[in-house]
Parts: structure tokens; C-alpha cells; sequence
């Protein structure tokens, strides 16, 4: 499927130039209380950049900080993923992140739904309920209870109520069986075909698209009820797979935006490493010891090897001395690259622009092999149709594809890894694994499988290095809520837990 580069130009061009540094990523100058008339052909683009935006953005560094993926190198105290790594997320580093969620990407949304509605076009409000769906989602694991029920009332209600994580959830379901209703309406008035960054082409095919994220939303958010409600969660589980909906069937269906290899328009993961951050984030001792374990061949597309060319790989924690040399992030988070002059120091490392990313690659926020891997953890653990076994060997085929891993080498880690073996807690274990490598740069899901399963068996930093001498459980309240919103709850610190999170 073709991405309607103009589209995506545009849009990335407009929201490119808000996202300076990680910091500044989600600045917004607009009032978020003057409600402007805008058509729903622009709104819809503003929202799918954003979307993509939040697939990168700080929330997905401390989740992908916190659970070890990535690893913060820096000795410069205004460069804070080090800080994250240790835990060291306060009210004040959360307020841009919040403030994009909410005075942005939502407040988008509660204008284009009643718009599209009143204009005839059912489709484009399908479309942005199923989004409304998945920023709650991922903004209620991240928070717990958040505004709601009176959020993106802009005028009407300055101080919205925090509502129930658990009831926001269940509302989540009904705003997700509305969204496909309204694109399986007869007609539209206008089709968001062209008009977004997300699922662009032609409507009669990519509608189902739409409507295959949904349904694989629902599982993903089904799922999270495993350790806190695992009867609720197998009905639910069951019940949908029964009931014939439609899932995601290949890669060509994950959820993701794509990003473009132009000044301005590239992940923000490339600005990160060739800009202001440059050297500041790397892959994490963890997860390149796990692939380690295992010659994983996806490891070529994750990280540059260590020495450069050498075939090894050596992951960066935030234990280590920063004038270490580590393993960098390679196209599979940064998109094409190409060789220039290559200097290589005498301790392995590249001197920088020895090698240039093209920053094409996607934000990659719910994939088929996640699908997978939901399915083979519902069927072991849950009861739910099908063979654990099998969607568990599809879950690594899908990612090793995804990765372009050949097919050689595929049925080769397959052979050696590709079997639940042992006790079902056992078998949950690898498929947690696996899911938590294949899922290496999603937006928050392998925090959210650490919190429900305790899979993969990390190792909290020490207390001598960290805030904690726990890995945190949600994150704190912004400072610009709490002192603009009365209504914001108290939070002392990250060891709360959202409502799904019942594992000791």
C-alpha cells in the first residue's frame, strides 16, 4: 500500500517544527478553549500525525526506558533519558507529554466526531473513534485515572473530573463497536481514503484495515484484565473470536505511521541521535543479551554491531560508565541507512556521521506479531480458541518478516526456539519473551505484559542508582494539572498501579 507522500508531507511539515527536542516535542501555542472550525479533511491528518508522534514520544521512552529496551548514556544533566532510565520521571518532565495528549491529539478528536456526524460523513467518525479508543487506552496505562467523561469540553468545563481507570476501559469497548459501526455505515459524504497518515488508499480496501485494528484493539485490551479478572477477560476474548470479527492477517495490517526521509519529517528516534541527544540513547543490556542468548537474527535490523561490522552486539545500562562504547539502534528504529567515510576508533566505535540514517522508519504502535502473540497467551492461559503453539510460532514468523529476516534463517530460530516447552507458567515466559522482543520500539506493551505477568524476569536497578528500588507502576501526575485542575488526583510517587495491574 502506497502512503500519500503529499499528505504526510504536509502534515509532518505543519506538526515537524513544534518537536525541537524530546522535550519539546508536544508544545502547543494554540488556545485550547477557542474551538476552531476546521473540516474534517485537515482535522483528520493533524490527528494521525499525532498519533504517530505519540508512538515515539516521551511516553514511549519511559516505558521503553523503564523496561530495559533502551538505555540512557549521558553525563549532561539537561539530557534526562539517563534520568528516566533511573526512574527519575517528576511532575514537571510529564507536562508537554500530557499536554499533547490532551489539548491536542484528544481535543482534535472531540471536534472532528460531532462534525463528521453532522456532515453526513459516518466513516471519518468511525475512524476517529477507533483513535479516541487507542489514545485511551495507552493514556490510561500510563496514568490510571484520567479525565474523561468531561475531558475536550474546552469552554464548557476548565476543570474536568478524573475518571475510573476500569470504567474508562469498558467504555473503550463501546466507543471501539461504534467506531466500525459508522465505517460500515452504506455512505459517507467524505472518506478518510487520502486525508491521514495512517491506513491511506483506497477506502473500499482500508476500511477493513480500520476495521481489523479495532477488533485487534479490543483483544489487546481484554488481555489486560488477565491476572485482575481472567474470567471476564476469557469470556469477552472468546466471545469476539467467535463471533467471526475481523483481525489482523499479515504485517501489512499493523497499526503504525510511517515517517518520511526528508529534513523535518523523519523519526524523531534519527533527530534524537543526530541531534541535540546525540549518544544519548542506546539499546539496553537487556534485551541485546536476551537476542544474544539466542544468535536472534533480527539483531542486524535492531542494533550496529559491536565493534562496527564484527557480528557482535553489546547493550548499553544505566550502571555503566558513559564512556563506554555500546551497540546503536539501527534502521529497524531509524530507517534506511547509508555508509559514508567509515572511521572506526580503536575501541569499536563509528565516528559520528560515519553513517547516515534516513529516519524513514514507522512508529510502530500495535503490529500483527503482537496479534500473535495475544492470541497464543489468551489460548494458553485464558482458554480462548485456537492452538497457543501455533499462534506463538506465527507471533516470531511475523517479526522476523517484519524485521526482513530470511526465510532460511527464520525456520532455523524457529527450529531452536519456536516450541513452548515445560509448565504453562513456563510456556507463558517464552511467549512473553519473544513478544517482548518482537514488540522492541511499541509504544508502552511491554511495560503493560511486565506488569501483568512479570515477564520478561527484569532486574530493577539498584536503589544506590535509582529512585526506586522497584520498576515503577504508573506514571505521575503532570505539575500543570495539578496546579490548574483541582480536580487532579494525589500521587506521591510511581509504585501506584493502574487498575489491570493486580500481580504482586
Amino acid at each position: 500500500m502506497k502512503l500519500n507522500k503529499t499528505i504526510i508531507c504536509t502534515s509532518l511539515l505543519l506538526f515537524g517544527s513544534l518537536f525541537h527536542s524530546c522535550k519539546k516535542f508536544y508544545d502547543v501555542n494554540d488556545d485550547p478553549n477557542n474551538v476552531i472550525d476546521v473540516p474534517v479533511a485537515q482535522l483528520l491528518p493533524s490527528i494521525t500525525v499525532n498519533v504517530g508522534y505519540l508512538g515515539t514520544s516521551d511516553l514511549f521512552r519511559y516505558s521503553g526506558l523503564m523496561m530495559q529496551q533502551f538505555s540512557g548514556q549521558t553525563t549532561n544533566t539537561s539530557q534526562t533519558f539517563k534520568e528516566y532510565e533511573r526512574y527519575n520521571i517528576n511532575n514537571s518532565d510529564v507536562n508537554n507529554q500530557w499536554s499533547s495528549i490532551f489539548a491536542t491529539l484528544l481535543a482534535d478528536i472531540a471536534k472532528i466526531i460531532p462534525k463528521a456526524e453532522k456532515e453526513g460523513s459516518p466513516h471519518y467518525a468511525g475512524v476517529a473513534k477507533i483513535l479516541k479508543a487507542y489514545v485511551y487506552q495507552v493514556t490510561v496505562d500510563g496514568w490510571g485515572d484520567v479525565p474523561y467523561s468531561e475531558a475536550s469540553k474546552f469552554a464548557e468545563n476548565l476543570y474536568p473530573k478524573y475518571d475510573d481507570d476500569e470504567a474508562i476501559y469498558k467504555d473503550l469497548i463501546s466507543t471501539l463497536d461504534a467506531g466500525i459501526a459508522d465505517i460500515n455505515a452504506p455512505a459517507s459524504v467524505f472518506e478518510p481514503d487520502k486525508n491521514t497518515t495512517i491506513y491511506p488508499g483506497v477506502w473500499a480496501t482500508v476500511k477493513n484495515n480500520w476495521i481489523k485494528f479495532a477488533n485487534t484493539l479490543k483483544l489487546r485490551i481484554y488481555l489486560h484484565y488477565s491476572q485482575k479478572d481472567p474470567t471476564f477477560a476469557s469470556s469477552q476474548m472468546t466471545a469476539l473470536i467467535n463471533s467471526g470479527a475481523q483481525f489482523m492477517t499479515s504485517n501489512s495490517d499493523n497499526f503504525q505511521m510511517k515517517f518520511l526521509a526528508e529534513s523535518g519529517r523523519q523519526n524523531p528516534i534519527t533527530s534524537i541521535e543526530g541531534g541535540q541527544f546525540r549518544n544519548a540513547f542506546f539499546p539496553n543490556r537487556t534485551i541485546v543479551d536476551m537476542m544474544n542468548v539466542k544468535a536472534d537474527p533480527r539483531r542486524p535490523s535492531y542494533f550496529v554491531s559491536f565493534p562496527y561490522n564484527s557480528g557482535n552486539y553489546k547493550g548499553a545500562s544505566a550502571l555503566d560508565n558513559s564512556s563506554v562504547a555500546y551497540s546503536r539502534l539501527n534502521t529497524f528504529l531509524k530507517g534506511d541507512a547509508s555508509l559514508n567515510s567509515i572511521v572506526i576508533n580503536p575501541d569499536g566505535t563509528i565516528t559520528d556521521g560515519s553513517i547516515t540514517w534516513s529516519g524513514n522508519s514507522p512508529a510502530r504502535l500495535l503490529t500483527f506479531s503482537e496479534y500473535n502473540f495475544i492470541r497464543a497467551e489468551a489460548a494458553l492461559t485464558l482458554s480462548a480458541p485456537g492452538s497457543a503453539q501455533t499462534f506463538f510460532e506465527a507471533g516470531i514468523r511475523s517479526s522476523m518478516a517484519e524485521s526482513g529476516v530470511s526465510a532460511v534463517a527464520i525456520d532455523a530460530y524457529v527450529t531452536a526456539n519456536g516450541t513452548l516447552t515445560g509448565t504453562n507458567a513456563q510456556k507463558l515466559e517464552q511467549i512473553i519473551n519473544e513478544k517482548y522482543v518482537a514488540n522492541f520500539g511499541v509504544l508502552m506493551e511491554p511495560w503493560n505484559d511486565w506488569r501483568r505477568t512479570g515477564y520478561p524476569a527484569i532486574t530493577p536497578l539498584p536503589i544506590s542508582v535509582a529512585v526506586y528500588d522497584k520498576i515503577p507502576r504508573v506514571l505521575i501526575y503532570p505539575l500543570s494539572e495539578r496546579s490548574s485542575n483541582p480536580n487532579t488526583p494525589a500521587r506521591a510517587d510511581m509504585l501506584q498501579r493502574v487498575f489491570w495491574d493486580t500481580r504482586p
